[in-house]
């Protein structure tokens, strides 16, 4: 593998030496960028959140041209620009005065394992104590439920609370997933949150499912973003869907299927996480049994109770 630290280069600005941020947030690009979620969290985070370049990936080394083509302005009688592909690290600062990293940019289609290392060298270099990846995928969702948002991650304690959604499966590998492995290889915390977008809106703009990961985001990582400013194109584009739907029967029933298998999924994990929360932990137990010993020889839990008893 060729060295991986020659990938990355840092702005002429930046002092690496004196930054240290814990999370960083990765938005680069996987299979598909199902609802354009992705993007429009790139956007929504870039306007309304104070940020800077710290520095970039080698592009050119990484991505694939031809599978992936970037734009290039054609005027008249001659090329007048070219947009060139980008993979960034940015520092951002939230609401509350928090820094905090953003790695974004299209999905590399090149040397995996050296851009993997990359990251996790230029992480290490930042002091980087967690990272979050969030993501989206087609799925069998209907529009007129909420947006479903599940977890993965590099140590399955990080999601223990929450009762898994898959079994165990081969599928075919993303650069995040590689990235997430070996992040966690080297004892990083990295945790995923991918939206649930509706199959049949999975080449048009959900901001419904850009606003469930940025409330996740928010929840996670407790930053201060900017989860507002998604209600109204959200409430838009509802519409547009709701009339579309009501004018094809065939869609109708589509979704009405989509409806009823949704809403037992959610009874069913909601039965599991209940069940599970009513187990208590062997710590627990064990607490409570020293608990019960040491009131045995106090004369009980609560004596003045128990003589008025």
């Amino acid at each position: 593998m060729l060295d991986p630290t020659s990938l990355f280069t840092w702005e002429p600005h930046v002092d690496q030496r004196t930054l240290r941020t814990p999370t960083m947030v990765v938005t680069l690009g996987s299979y598909v960028d199902a609802g354009h979620t992705q993007r429009q969290l790139d956007r929504q985070l870039l306007e309304q959140l104070p940020n800077r370049v710290l520095g970039r990936f080698d592009a050119d080394q990484v991505l694939d041209y031809a599978g992936r083509r970037p734009t290039i302005t054609f005027d008249r009688d001659h090329f007048s620009s070219y947009e060139a592909p980008e993979i960034t690290l940015r520092l951002l600062t939230d609401h509350d005065g928090t820094d905090f990293l953003l790695l974004n940019g299209p999905e590399p289609a090149l040397q995996w394992e050296r851009m993997a290392a990359s990251v996790r060298h230029v992480a290490e270099q930042l002091g980087v104590e967690q990272t979050v990846l969030l993501q989206s995928m087609p799925a069998p969702a209907p529009h007129t439920r909420p947006v479903a948002v599940t977890r993965y991650a590099s140590d399955p304690e990080l999601v223990a609370d929450e009762a898994p959604v898959l079994g165990t499966f081969q599928l075919s590998a993303s650069f995040t997933g590689l990235l997430t492995l070996r992040l966690g290889e080297a004892g990083q915390r990295a945790l995923g949150l991918v939206a649930h977008v509706p199959h049949y809106i999975a080449d048009n703009d959900y901001p419904a499912a850009a606003a469930a990961l940025m409330g996740a985001l928010r929840d996670v990582a407790k930053l201060a973003v900017p989860v507002d400013g998604f209600d109204l194109v959200a409430g838009i584009v509802r519409a547009q869907i709701d009339n579309q739907v009501a004018a094809s029967e065939e869609l109708v029933e589509m979704v009405g299927a989509l409806e009823r298998g949704y809403d037992a999924f959610v009874e069913e994990r909601h039965l599991r996480n209940v069940e599970n929360s009513q187990l208590p932990s062997a710590e627990e137990i064990g607490h409570q049994f020293e608990q019960f010993l040491a009131d045995l020889g106090d004369g009980g839990p609560d004596e003045d109770a128990g003589t008025a008893g």
